[in-house]
């Protein structure tokens, strides 16, 4: 199963996911719009482990070094599995994303294993965990 995203759009639905696969879907969208939409997807106290040498961040930190790296212009997932119990859901997937960090250039790709981890709120499911480890491109 491969779920990609490209070409963001406006929406004024601002409901939060019911289901993890639309969750999930909403966290595609939202990587490409910026740190607003990411925000409303991520409980508070979110934690988000990523980069080459292993960053803990807490959500503000993470959406401000996200947006130093540059506008992610799309994303998209493979090899989606999903496990759902007790109002939690893990979801562990490869993840490409397409970074334009230099506006005259091809937007760069970055590939990662991504585990994120789902929780059940009266909003809907919102992100309150996040693990992003790198992937050297398949030659």
């Amino acid at each position: 199963m491969t779920t990609a995203y490209s070409e963001p759009t406006s929406t004024t639905d601002d409901r939060m996911p019911a289901t993890v696969a639309q969750a999930e879907a909403a966290w595609l969208v939202a990587i490409t719009k910026g740190d607003e939409e990411q925000r409303h997807l991520m409980l508070r106290d979110c934690v988000i482990v990523h980069g080459p040498v292993g960053n803990v961040h807490d959500r503000e930190r993470f959406l401000v070094y996200n947006a130093s790296m540059g506008p992610t212009v799309e994303a998209e997932t493979s090899e989606v599995t999903c496990r759902e119990r007790g109002g939690r859901a893990i979801v562990t997937c490869f993840q490409k994303m397409r970074i334009r960090r230099v506006p005259d250039l091809p937007p760069f790709l970055v590939q990662a294993v991504a585990t994120r981890v789902w929780f059940s709120t009266d909003e809907g499911w919102r992100l309150g965990h996040m693990q992003l480890s790198r992937r050297q491109p398949s030659v």
